[in-house]
């Protein structure tokens, strides 16, 4: 499936879900921030949130300090 992720094209293999696409893409677990078409996905709907082809993705890690 061709998603754009970060703005870049992104060839999933087998992401149906949001959940799916961060464990494919290594960031399963971490702390992240998704949006979805312009739609913030919370944490708590990402395994039933579904992909299609040319959905568009961006991924921002969240980063403590001071």
């Amino acid at each position: 499936m061709k998603l754009t992720v970060n703005g870049e094209a992104y060839e999933a293999k087998q992401a149906e879900s949001v959940t799916a696409l961060l464990e494919e893409m290594g960031i399963g677990g971490r702390a992240v921030v998704v949006v979805l078409n312009d739609e913030v996905i919370p944490a708590s709907s990402r395994r039933i949130c579904g992909l299609r082809e040319g959905d568009c993705v961006e991924l921002f890690r969240l980063v403590g300090g001071g």
